[in-house]
């Protein structure tokens, strides 16, 4: 059944990657098992209850206060034997941030495409890089298939802090309970705004205002805002460089400035980047675009998750991002 759903959603893709794509992910959902047994087996060992019973804790929160869709996604969690459960691809022009975009059928366009192969994504990232493209490869410790099958929490998550396991299944339930075809970036940004805020509010229920879980995940979220200011800046000075009038190859040279002392700043603040380039910029771009937008939307709605949440659902599928806009707006008179 699986392999005919991926088939389908797949179909634009080779025959290879649609059947190494369901072998990946049927193997993942074989190998699941229920959360509520485990933490209930007394064989399962006392760190990876811990894990589980927070990340049933953090989706009945997304459930029960922020409103989210109910499911049974995440109701399981699964062992997975390597670093990370997928490698995502992505690609984007040179002279440009506009990105390659991977086109399924049903689901729509996005600028990424996930192998559960390491060499398989460098091999993919490879025939781009052939092209003339920029590209990058990153690891991703879990996703979201967005069919009927209930996805399992993946081993590989289950070392994340309290913070940043809340955050990462908030962000996922929330691609169950709004998507809006052909608009990943409003997808991605959204879900981040709603994990990174859903998250705070959890671990203050849950360990209390002034507890250290907290404080470290707020810190991980200012050094991901410093972060994204970095990105910004770097984005802005490249932007302006390919917008001007000069000749390629002086832009060429440019942006090869550009990126090596950006390389070098994001690693002097200690982010560890081996790559940088236009594909690196905008695969952090996609989670992280406007999301005072979404915070401008919440504070509107007087923080009330399930209005806010409702609002989100009920925003106009072909431009979701301005629609938001002009009804917050509207909201705030």
């Amino acid at each position: 059944m699986l392999a005919a759903v991926l088939a389908i959603s797949l179909c634009a893709c080779s025959p290879v990657y649609v059947y190494k794509a369901a072998a990946g992910h049927a193997s993942l959902l074989w190998h699941r098992r229920s959360i509520d047994k485990a933490l209930k087996d007394p064989k399962t060992p006392p760190e990876l209850k811990e894990k589980l019973e927070i990340a049933g804790a953090a989706r009945r929160f997304a459930f029960d206060v922020m409103g989210l869709r109910r499911s049974r996604q995440y109701s399981t969690y699964s062992m997975v034997k390597r670093p990370y459960l997928t490698y995502v691809v992505e690609a984007c022009d040179r002279l440009s941030f506009t990105q390659h975009l991977f086109h399924f059928p049903i689901i729509g366009s996005f600028p990424y495409k996930g192998y559960f192969n390491p060499k398989d994504a460098q091999r993919e990232a490879d025939s781009l890089a052939a092209l003339g493209l920029d590209t990058y490869v990153g690891g991703v410790g879990a996703y979201n298939t967005g069919f009927w099958l209930s996805d399992p929490v993946p081993s590989t998550v289950l070392s994340y802090s309290p913070g940043d396991l809340a955050d990462l299944i908030i962000h996922e339930l929330t691609h169950s309970t709004a998507f809006f075809k052909d608009q990943v970036v409003f997808n991605e940004s959204m879900a981040t705004f709603v994990g990174g805020q859903g998250a705070k509010e959890f671990l203050s229920k849950r360990y209390g205002a002034d507890s250290e879980e907290l404080k470290d995940f707020l810190k991980s979220q200012a050094d991901e805002e410093r972060l994204g200011r970095d990105i910004d800046g770097l984005y802005a000075e490249l932007d302006a460089v390919y917008k001007n009038s000069s000749t390629e190859s002086v832009k060429l040279s440019l942006r090869e400035n550009i990126l090596k002392a950006g390389l070098k700043r994001l690693n002097d603040e200690g982010y560890h980047y081996q790559v940088l380039n236009n594909a690196v910029i905008m695969a952090h771009k996609v989670y992280h675009m406007d999301l005072s937008v979404f915070e401008d939307a919440y504070k509107a709605e007087g923080r009330d998750w399930p209005k806010t949440v409702a609002l989100f659902r009920s925003l106009d599928r072909r431009d979701p991002m301005n629609d938001l806009k002009r009804r917050t707006a509207e909201l705030a008179r």
